[in-house]
């Protein structure tokens, strides 16, 4: 197992290399540069030169991007061309927010989630089965800023019970994390459905039944126990959404998240610190994912085993 994770974790060099140069490409390719706004009536011709100069916009992209990656192959994450303030600080000071949203979310869309699922497997073709099938199709088809916006428009406008934005307390936290929940909920949902549909009808759950096992132990135990692995990458990948910091959610919510400070530093066109944010946010979307697939040994015995296995043929082999 810790070869499979010293790969993995290799595997990063090229997944960061490819991810920041087209960070680089794209945000060469978009209109503007970071020295739009620092031009005036006043500024003249020779002014540009210097500041086209001081940003490096006179050189190929080839060149900055190579100087770029230079300093973070020293661990540098350079500073923001706008604040000239620590990319890395800023990430480490918004990391924080970002967390707690993504682990509401993911409270809030599990413990919904799965039992929603499960009961809707457990009665297929009926209308509990089809009101859940309805809800999730709505969920997964509506827009998170649509569905941000219906929130704020319910809860903050009409009804007043808390605040549409800003982190300033716990009830300004309830939006935004209902929202991420709720996302996370409707892919969760159906994945669950499905997988315990594949398992229900399989013959050692009738034999489990047939020994007089409790259906509760039956579902809990055994149908759930081999379903799981669909739903733990299904959640996996919401969660590492959520990790790599929900821009749309941070935005409309004013949440000051990893997510916020990636689209305001895309709008001010400050490619080191855009650069910076998308490489610490595909670092912590990898390693997350390599969680999960290791999780599975863990819900899975037949996984597990392929390890043990391993282990066992590389010992008679010394």
């Amino acid at each position: 197992m810790l070869r499979y994770v010293l790969k993995r974790i290799l595997w990063l060099i090229p997944v960061i290399i490819c991810v920041s140069f087209i960070v680089f490409a794209l945000m060469d390719l978009a209109p503007g540069t970071i020295i739009d706004a620092m031009i005036s009536e006043a500024t003249t011709a020779e002014d540009i030169a210097a500041l086209r100069a001081k940003y490096d916009l006179d050189k190929p992209l080839i060149y900055r991007y190579g100087k770029y990656m230079f300093r973070l192959a020293q661990g540098d994450l350079g500073l923001s061309d706008v604040s000239q303030t620590s990319v890395w600080d800023k990430y480490i000071t918004r990391l924080p927010n970002t967390l707690l949203l993504s682990l509401a979310a993911l409270v809030i869309g599990s413990a919904i989630s799965i039992p929603m699922g499960i009961n809707a497997a457990r009665h297929a073709g009926k209308i509990t089965d089809t009101a859940t099938t309805t809800f999730t199709l709505i969920g997964m088809s509506m827009p998170s800023f649509w569905l941000a916006l219906l929130l704020i428009l319910l809860f903050s406008y009409y009804l007043g019970w808390v605040p549409a934005g800003g982190n300033k307390g716990f009830s300004a936290f309830i939006l935004p994390a209902v929202c991420s929940g709720l996302l996370l909920m409707a892919n969760s949902t159906r994945q669950t459905r499905s997988s315990m549909l594949e398992v229900l009808n399989s013959d050692y759950l009738r034999t489990a039944r047939a020994k007089g096992v409790p259906e509760k132990v039956v579902i809990r135990k055994h149908a759930l126990g081999n379903a799981w692995i669909p739903i733990l990458t299904t959640i996996g990948s919401s969660l590492g959404v959520s990790l790599a910091g929900s821009a749309v959610i941070e935005s409309v919510f004013a949440w000051p998240g990893v997510g916020r400070a990636t689209v305001d530093a895309v709008l001010a066109r400050d490619v080191t610190e855009t650069c910076g944010m998308i490489i610490m946010s595909t670092i912590i979307y990898v390693l997350l994912q390599l969680i999960v697939d290791l999780m599975y040994a863990f819900v899975d015995p037949r996984i597990r085993a392929q390890y043990t296995n391993r282990k066992k043929k590389r010992r008679s082999a010394v």
